[in-house]
């Protein structure tokens, strides 16, 4: 009888754990089979909700057995996730009140957008009950005028008749037209702190989103423009002008608006003559370490190996940079600092910033010009912020190239050094006694690393 006692002890015991079972795996409790249940669930509204507003929910969720583990919450416009959230639920009965769901307003949003909520209960054990909400987003509400705020001013843009998304500023009575460049934000109120929808920063120049009032400005760039009006569009974010671009060609080839710049890729075949059309001041816009000129007949000539090049002009600068972006040490070099710039003349814009590998208006392509003999011809200055000049020897345009197939030493220098030293690493910087000015280096490496020489010859003030 004893034995038999002991055996449904021992039965029973097994039939327990089984039932609620600790895992030896994990050393988490294991439940029955159960599933969530919603219920009461009410939203704030019944069909339509506005863009850049709220929408909230309340909702019941029970289960019977297993514990809650969350409460997952989409956002969806047709197959696109908007947003998403995970609300931590515990216990077996959980009470969600009014939970906000941003609704935001971003471009391209249609008319009277179809989407849908979906909320997905799910309990510890992985077991989910799913429903679904669907209404429309609606566009909010945008005023006649939109005010642009930039540079301390503050313009009226008007809605067009033509486009009911595009907004314009009044025609620029200015011979300078707008600005080419300008940080700025567009508001639904001539006061910012008053507006309900606000456009800054985005991503990429020329586009805008939504923001607080305190958020960071976009950026506007329309250089080698002639802005008469400046134009938002609230259904693209986008900004754009009104105005014109210059017409301008090298070897009949067109230079493109592009990023800030006029660019193309033109094939050069050494010694050739040909002409450029459509810049104001060619004779300080030309590059003097890949062109000439002579100015009887006003022709240039190509000086360096033939071949496919790439062309960035800014009237900003008045400069056309050449280069090829990819090139590295030994087809060419590359200078990199601050307190520089390939133009013959200067320009405040160069008095901040620099120590850029992206943007070529802040770069000097060195180019061979013999038998490895180099040259690039610069700007310097020392009205930098920094109060001086410095520049470095790169083999390739990133960080880690520095010192990499050139590397200036004592008695390097040599020509027009006075107020010129060589810097605390691989480049030379601005001394005592030196004279801002247009300079041309000439690097010749013929003696291997550790070994080259600079020298410098001043040009023009």
């Amino acid at each position: 009888m004893m034995k038999h006692n002991n055996l449904f002890l021992w039965l029973l015991g097994l039939t327990v754990c089984w039932l609620a079972s600790c895992s030896e795996e994990d050393g988490r409790v294991t439940y029955p089979y159960s599933c969530p249940e919603i219920s009461e669930l009410q939203f704030s509204t019944t069909d339509q909700t506005p863009a850049a507003d709220s929408l909230y929910f309340s909702v019941k969720i029970h289960d019977p057995q297993t514990p809650l583990s969350t409460l997952e919450v989409k956002l969806m416009t047709g197959e696109t996730l908007v947003s998403s959230q995970s609300i931590r639920t515990k216990g077996t009965d959980v009470s969600i009140v009014e939970k906000g769901i941003y609704i935001p307003f971003e471009a391209g949003l249609e008319e009277n957008q179809e989407a849908k909520v979906i909320l997905t209960a799910i309990n510890v054990e992985g077991s989910e009950v799913t429903q679904t909400f669907d209404f429309h987003i609606t566009r909010p509400q945008i005023p006649e005028v939109l005010y642009l705020h930039y540079n301390g001013e503050v313009v009226e843009m008007t809605r067009s008749e033509d486009n009911p998304y595009l907004y314009l500023t009044e025609v620029s009575d200015s011979e300078e037209g707008y600005p080419m460049e300008l940080s700025g934000k567009i508001s639904t109120a001539a006061s910012l702190n008053d507006a309900k929808l606000i456009w800054g920063a985005a991503e990429a120049s020329n586009t805008a989103v939504l923001i607080e009032a305190s958020g960071p400005s976009f950026a506007f760039d329309y250089r080698d423009w002639f802005v008469e009006q400046i134009t938002f569009n609230v259904m693209t974010f986008e900004l754009g002008v009104v105005g014109y671009q210059k017409n301008l060609k090298i070897k009949e080839t067109e230079l493109i608006a592009s990023e800030g710049f006029f660019r193309a890729q033109i094939s050069f075949t050494q010694g050739e003559e040909f002409e450029m059309s459509g810049f104001e001041d060619v004779e300080h816009a030309y590059n003097r370490d890949f062109f000439s000129y002579n100015p009887d007949n006003g022709k240039f000539t190509f000086l360096r190996k033939s071949g496919t090049w790439e062309i960035y002009y800014s009237s900003k600068y008045n400069y056309i940079w050449v280069a090829r972006m990819g090139d590295t040490a030994p087809t060419c070099f590359w200078l990199i600092g601050h307190g520089f710039t390939c133009a013959p003349v200067w320009n405040e814009a160069y008095n901040s910033g620099g120590w850029n590998l992206e943007d070529i208006s802040q770069l000097g392509y060195i180019v061979p010009i013999g038998e490895q003999k180099y040259q690039t011809t610069v700007y310097l200055s020392n009205t930098h912020e920094w109060e001086s000049f410095e520049i470095e020897i790169y083999s390739g345009l990133e960080w880690d190239n520095k010192n990499q197939g050139m590397l200036l030493q004592e008695g390097s220098l040599s020509g027009d050094t006075d107020g010129i030293e060589l810097s605390a690493s691989n480049g030379i910087t601005s001394g005592d006694g030196f004279v801002p000015g247009y300079y041309r280096l000439t690097f010749d490496v013929s003696q291997g690393v550790g070994k080259e020489t600079l020298h410098i010859e001043r040009l023009s003030d």
